[in-house]
């Protein structure tokens, strides 16, 4: 798979999100992120409602993936994407008192997105 001019594997590392329990200050990553063909990988995040924003990090070969966009906005909350040595940081933020399913998409050049499906739920 071609990325910026590099041939890597995307890697999809837990940032804020590490703890897995659910709170009003964390978020849940599930573990089992994958590939939907050369072109895109996707990840499943759960975030509290009124929570604090979820964040994952994508990186290729231990750096950063470069600059990403939002191709696809969310309906019922906030994305972001910045850019950092060690890796691509996506962020979401719920609406506020939104509860239920939300999904964005991060383009990452004309070869790979990711897409982000998103559970807000009440704690």
């Amino acid at each position: 798979m071609k990325i910026g001019g590099l041939i890597g594997v995307l890697l999809v590392t837990l940032t804020a999100c590490a703890n897995q329990k659910l709170t009003a200050t964390s978020c849940v990553v599930a573990h089992e992120s994958s590939f939907i063909g050369a072109g895109g990988s996707q990840e499943h995040i759960s975030v509290a409602r009124n929570g604090s924003p979820c964040t994952i990090g994508a990186m290729v070969r231990g750096g950063s993936m470069g600059e990403g966009t939002i191709s696809v906005r969310p309906t019922h909350g906030v994305a972001s994407v910045r850019v950092t040595a060690e890796a691509t940081l996506v962020s979401y933020t719920p609406a506020r008192d939104y509860i239920g399913p939300d999904e964005f998409t991060v383009n990452f050049g004309p070869n790979f997105d990711l897409k982000v499906f998103v559970q807000v739920v009440p704690i």
